[in-house]
């Protein structure tokens, strides 16, 4: 009983190196490749492991997809919820959000182009691979509930928020997506201050007056 616990720890730290391998090693590879040029033969062997390694912890290449994007998304949930923006005026706090995102995205060459791969794929086939869309949505419902801490409006309305949780996604990927476009690939050094700073103050100008107009002037 003893010899076979030794034996069964090895197996499992075995087990879990080949998994971290691959899970490096399929961001790695989709990050020079692209995905729809990725292949398992190419991600395992860049990993190093064989075939057979891969369907034992990934019966597909899509569940391997699927496992960097939701644990991409955990990543900046996390950092989110971490770095929570406490600014004294809703520009600041607004910036505050986009900013924590726009962090880590930037250092994070290989998940910038794996989420804005995937998010084409999704788009051109809209019917097809819901657990991929559930993680997008999972993330738009975080940024919408911390767009609602920002604006400082509990009971700003559900499709009002997800709009606004969309824009800020979408200012963030899109922005660094054609930062690195123009620096010939090359990832970004730091998150753009005056940008982000100037879309915020637009967000906040939008929905401060709104609350305001609708409480007949005063803020609510």
């Amino acid at each position: 009983m003893a010899e076979g616990i030794p034996r069964q720890n090895r197996a499992n730290r075995r087990r879990a190196r080949s998994f971290d391998s691959l899970v490096k090693a399929g961001l790695a590879v989709i990050g020079k490749r692209g995905l729809y040029e990725t292949t398992i033969e190419h991600i395992t062997e860049a990993a190093d492991v064989g075939k057979g390694t891969f369907y034992a912890h990934f019966p597909s290449k899509e569940d391997l997809v699927h496992h960097l994007v939701r644990h991409g998304f955990d990543e900046l949930i996390a950092a989110g919820r971490v770095d929570a923006p406490t600014g004294r005026s809703v520009a600041e706090r607004v910036a505050g959000l986009i900013w924590v995102q726009s962090r880590v995205l930037s250092r994070r060459r290989d998940l910038v182009i794996l989420l804005h791969q995937v998010r084409g794929l999704l788009i051109l086939q809209p019917e097809a691979r819901q657990r991929l869309r559930r993680e997008y949505e999972r993330y738009v419902q975080f940024l919408a509930g911390e767009c609602r801490r920002a604006l400082k409006r509990p009971r700003l309305g559900p499709e009002e928020a997800r709009d606004l949780a969309c824009a800020i996604a979408g200012f963030v990927a899109g922005t660094l997506s054609f930062e690195m476009l123009v620096r010939g690939g090359r990832g970004v050094q730091a998150p753009l201050r005056e940008p982000i700073r100037a879309f915020a103050e637009g967000v906040a100008g939008r929905y401060v007056a709104t609350r305001r107009s609708a409480n007949g002037g005063r803020p609510r």
